[in-house]
């Protein structure tokens, strides 16, 4: 008996390392399944974030060529808007202007302010006939108001000063050479 118990430790100690082997063997096999799985996960996440760059980058050219075609519209409004504005600039209206303030409603029984308005720029070598020239000399304007402060508030809304108009108050106007006489309506 002496002898079958070497044996039977060896055999023991074979089976042990065998199991170990195996066991081993089978977490190295499912390690490796592991690292395989995590490869292809991480090859379709990248696929998946290929595909997304290329329809991202696809949108971006496409809106690239949606924001050249509106910096062109832009471009053509700010010309025809700069067209439109030196064109009102330009234009000319009668010597005499009333103007009347939103506040009075049309009370024209209110008391009447002259301010005289020049523009050295406008004026500027225009020939007498032309209405521009009167920009030199100045032109009339009558204005409707409360009193002088509105009248003047009103003057500056038309013809501000940063456009280069220089307004000077003339005074009250006569209530007799603006309203009719008794024997002409």
């Amino acid at each position: 008996m002496d002898e079958v118990l070497p044996v039977l430790a060896g055999l023991i100690a074979l089976v042990l390392v065998g199991l170990a082997v195996v066991i081993a063997g089978d977490r190295a096999r499912l390690g490796t399944q592991r690292a395989q799985a995590e490869k292809l996960g991480r090859q379709y996440r990248q696929q998946e974030l290929t595909a997304r760059l290329d329809q991202v980058e696809r949108a971006i050219a496409e809106q690239q060529e949606q924001i050249t075609f509106a910096e062109r519209d832009l471009a053509k409004a700010t010309e025809e808007n700069d067209a439109l504005r030196a064109t009102l600039n330009q234009t000319e209206y009668p010597f005499i202007y009333t103007a009347v303030p939103l506040d009075s409603r049309g009370d024209l029984h209110a008391r009447t302010f002259r301010f005289n308005a020049r523009h050295p720029v406008l004026g500027e070598g225009a020939i007498p006939p032309d209405p521009v020239a009167q920009w030199d000399q100045g032109r009339l304007y009558l204005v409707a108001a409360a009193n002088q402060a509105e009248a003047r508030s009103v003057i500056d809304r038309l013809l501000p000063r940063h456009r280069g108009f220089v307004v000077v108050n003339v005074g009250e106007a006569l209530s007799a050479a603006i309203e009719p006489s008794p024997g002409n309506p």
